[in-house]
């Protein structure tokens, strides 16, 4: 199964278990109660987390914290990001992420990563152990970063309510994204995504700013 697959079906599930104890979801989606009644994992919308983090995942203290300077359209895709961490990560591949910080670099609701490296594989047959083994650990980086954008795409954004929101509003980009509380940019890639809209053009850095 291919990165992204694997998280898009982890965030509909994430969503039918919602569904099943709180009945059925309308946009926007309720990110901080998914976080808080699905996960027990507080929010905590603070001006104490490093400058290079916008989100960081604190197991331990079953804490996200997010970045308060924030929009609070980027603060919602950052608690959907760690969410995805916590339930792919942490839960479904037992992985050690307790302090685990995302910068706003990596925590993108503007482009598609997955569409951005050329592999979702390991990297092999490197020249050196010392390269190989660096490599290999940037690969991993990148994967974890890839499945948690795209499980935050689609906890905030499913398709089947894209739908429904696209017959009501048609394809008009502003009161999508207001609907369902995301930037202008993240609903723009969705419907891309989703093959309502054409690709605007070459994706940019999935390392620039938003």
């Amino acid at each position: 199964m291919r990165w992204t697959e694997f998280a898009v079906r982890e965030a509909r599930q994430t969503l039918n278990n919602w569904e099943k104890l709180h009945g059925k979801l309308q946009p926007p989606i309720p990110v901080e109660d998914i976080a808080d009644l699905l996960y027990f994992l507080a929010i905590d919308t603070t001006n104490d987390l490093p400058s290079q983090f916008a989100g960081r995942l604190n197991i331990e203290e079953r804490i996200i914290e997010v970045r308060k300077s924030d929009a609070l359209v980027r603060q919602r895709f950052t608690i959907a990001h760690e969410v995805g961490h916590y339930c792919l990560h942490v839960i479904a591949e037992k992985l050690v992420l307790n302090g685990h910080g995302c910068s706003g670099d990596v925590i993108s609701d503007a482009q598609d990563p997955s569409v951005l490296f050329e592999f979702e594989t390991p990297i092999t047959n490197l020249s050196t152990p010392m390269i190989s083994n660096i490599k290999k650990q940037e690969a991993e980086s990148r994967r974890l970063e890839i499945q948690a954008n795209s499980f935050a795409a689609e906890l905030l954004m499913p398709a089947s309510l894209i739908e429904i929101a696209v017959q009501d509003l048609g394809l008009n980009i502003m009161p999508l994204a207001e609907r369902f509380n995301v930037s202008k940019q993240a609903m723009q890639l969705r419907l891309e995504k989703l093959l309502f809209l054409p690709p605007a053009g070459p994706q940019s850095s999935f390392l620039a700013d938003l």
